[in-house]
């Protein structure tokens, strides 16, 4: 055995428990879990979570596929898989771009709105709930964290 190698071991596992990424990681698990539990309550049944980054970047006037990708960040083959369960489950619809015929425009169904509207009171309600365990002082100071967090390592994804 190497004590050297053993010792390190147990320093970080000693650490572990107090890490930035595995406390973010058991919240995001956590907000997740309640979002797919609120929206399955308001009838949302088959709706999957990771379909939730690509609608709710969906502007309401519609987003050209290309740049639906970039806002969401996934792939354009991630993105085209997503964009077909959406329009098959009713929540947007796709047509070509006026200007450009390689682009397609993505736009929000009376559905789809319904489940923004609905995924937007499941977050506020969930923001409420964690703002009930540590306090609207402490809510607005990690909220001002994490704006600073993303703002210096995504600028383009504060507006």
């Amino acid at each position: 055995m190497n004590s050297s190698l053993d010792e390190q071991l147990e320093r970080h596992l000693a650490q572990r428990q107090h890490s930035l990424i595995r406390l973010l990681g058991l919240l995001k698990k956590d907000m997740d879990c309640r979002i797919i539990g609120k929206l399955q309550h308001r009838g949302y049944n088959n709706f999957k979570l990771g379909d939730l980054v690509l609608i709710v970047n969906i502007e309401p006037q519609g987003t050209i596929n290309n740049e639906l990708a970039k806002k969401a960040r996934i792939t354009k083959q991630a993105m085209s898989k997503v964009v077909k369960n959406l329009e098959a489950e009713g929540y947007i619809r796709t047509c070509k771009h006026a200007s450009d015929n390689r682009a397609s425009l993505i736009s929000l169904t009376d559905e789809g709105k319904k489940l923004i509207i609905c995924a937007a009171e499941s977050f506020e309600e969930i923001q409420q709930e964690y703002t009930g365990i540590i306090g609207e002082e402490d809510t607005t100071a990690l909220k001002e964290i994490l704006r600073k967090l993303v703002f210096n390592l995504h600028p383009e994804q504060c507006g």
